[in-house]
């Protein structure tokens, strides 16, 4: 678990900082204007249904019955990784087909608000972007292929070749004055993927071949196995893409500018939790599948308290903070004062709960790890649930913050309910408890400290601020101090005298 956990965090390290230069560098060129607005809309519309009908196929059902096959019977494990990849070729070509016929209903659906020079242009966004499509289904498959294997190369480095390729088409249509141009990163970067991971696991000599000798019925008995391990989400990736739905309509019908904004404001909320979250939920559906009951709440309740003493401070600093993060990260160029106000007010939102929703993934992907997949998508469905609804009833009063807002209401929902499920809702609930108080003080700190000055100038003296409240807490609480002590002295591998893993920060 450790070396894949490092593999991980490396690869979505580089990833997170082309993503970054990636997101600097459209606000510097178009801010939230039509060209930027139109990106987001058609990446929805082009992913939306993708992940509607793959993610939990390939994360909670493929990915932990093929380990477990290669185990027991390696040509059942074949048989399904071939059946699957037909269907996601049917799928993938029949969604862009799709895509390229019905491209401006689509965009009219999903962003009702928008201006009709703007929908034009996101309907020309998402006809390039579907092209793209076959090959994204397929280099998720192949991905997950070579992690069954015990490999991570494919999953590290997928970041970094989007991001590559979304950044050379934003400096090739910047400089030809053709904005569509930057619709051609997504599809170009996934069709030089797929080559490159088929060549990939076929010299490695983990790709199956494409027709051997297996028994009548063994094709059919593995589609209704998978059938029954996704059974229980059914509901879940309808929730996950209305809510996604949602939240495009209600940004529009509050502004163009407002769709640009929320995914300028996500990206920062979400980094800590790809960086730190995603590679230890990953992980943990390769290990924790191996231990029992009792084992597997030890080891998250040994977890839990580390990880919130990373994450919960800097909840803090995006909160209150918002303002100069997004001032230091987007404003130059064409990104203007209107963006980073509202830019910032989404990013608050979203900090109020970015520890939830670290804590939440990790939590989720133990869940899958158990094969407790019913559990794990009425957790998710039910803060998915939270999202939607708050969007929708409170975006008239609240405006742009209401986006963030409702995502972090949601992700404490899923949280609450996936740490009762696995047993740790006691632990976690003491952790969250003791470090309220702190986090106000660290707040009352960063509103003294940053005196309302902008820029690097007031990031740094909040951010500081609040550092020095959660290192004070953590010299003078036992119970924290023994946490610290135990991951500082383990190199961030072992909790404090758990045995727990716990991916160094």
């Amino acid at each position: 678990m450790r070396d894949a956990v490092r593999r991980l965090v490396l690869g979505g390290l580089l990833g997170k900082l082309l993503g970054l230069l990636r997101e600097v560098l459209l606000a510097a060129a178009y801010g939230t204007g039509a060209p930027a607005t139109a990106t987001r809309v058609a990446q929805t519309a082009t992913l939306v249904p993708v992940d509607l009908f793959t993610a939990d196929v390939l994360t909670a059902g493929f990915l932990p019955m093929h380990r477990e096959l290669l185990r027991t019977d390696p040509r059942r494990a074949a048989v399904l990784f071939q059946s699957l990849r037909r269907t996601l070729w049917v799928l993938g070509l029949a969604l862009t087909a799709v895509s390229l016929v019905l491209a401006g209903p689509v965009v009219g659906v999903l962003a009702p608000g928008l201006d009709p020079s703007t929908a034009t242009t996101a309907a020309q966004f998402l006809q390039v972007m579907a092209l793209g499509v076959p090959s994204y289904l397929q280099y998720a498959l192949l991905s997950y292929l070579e992690m069954s294997h015990g490999g991570f190369r494919l999953s590290s480095v997928r970041a970094t070749v989007q991001n590559t390729g979304l950044i050379a088409s934003l400096g090739l249509a910047w400089a030809l004055q053709t904005p569509v141009l930057v619709a051609t990163g997504f599809a170009a970067a996934y069709l030089g993927l797929h080559a490159w991971g088929h060549r990939t696991v076929r010299r490695r000599g983990i790709l199956p071949a494409a027709r051997f000798h297996v028994e009548p019925g063994v094709g059919r008995a593995l589609r209704r196995a998978l059938w029954v391990r996704l059974r229980p989400l059914l509901l879940l990736p309808v929730v996950l893409q209305a809510s996604v739905v949602v939240e495009r309509v209600v940004a529009s019908l509050l502004g163009d500018q407002v769709v640009a904004a929320v995914d300028y404001a996500r990206f920062v909320a979400t980094t800590g939790v790809n960086l730190l979250a995603v590679p230890l939920g990953l992980a943990g559906l390769a290990v924790l599948s191996g231990l029992d009951t009792a084992a597997a709440r030890e080891r998250l309740g040994a977890l839990l308290p580390g990880l919130l003493l990373v994450v919960a401070p800097l909840s803090v600093v995006l909160t209150v903070g918002a303002a100069p993060v997004v001032s230091v990260l987007y404003a130059r160029g064409a990104f203007d004062a209107g963006a980073v106000t509202t830019s910032a007010a989404v990013l608050a939102g979203f900090g109020v709960g970015f520890w939830a929703q670290s804590v939440a993934y990790v939590l989720v992907k133990a869940l899958n790890a158990a094969n407790r997949n019913r559990m794990a998508a009425l957790a998710l469905v039910g803060g998915l649930a939270v999202t939607l609804v708050l969007n929708v009833a409170l975006h008239r009063v609240l405006g742009p913050v209401t986006l963030g807002l409702a995502g972090s209401a949601g992700a404490v929902v899923t949280t609450i309910v996936a740490a009762r499920a696995l047993g740790v809702g006691g632990t976690l609930a003491r952790w969250v408890a003791g470090c309220l108080p702190v986090a106000g003080a660290a707040v009352l700190a960063a509103r003294w400290a940053g005196g309302g000055a902008g820029g690097w100038a007031g990031l740094l003296a909040l951010a500081g601020a609040v550092l020095a409240v959660w290192g004070a807490a953590a010299l003078v609480l036992p119970s924290w101090r023994r946490v610290v002590v135990g991951i500082v002295r383990s190199g961030g591998e072992q909790g404090p005298g758990q045995g727990a893993q716990f991916p160094a920060a």
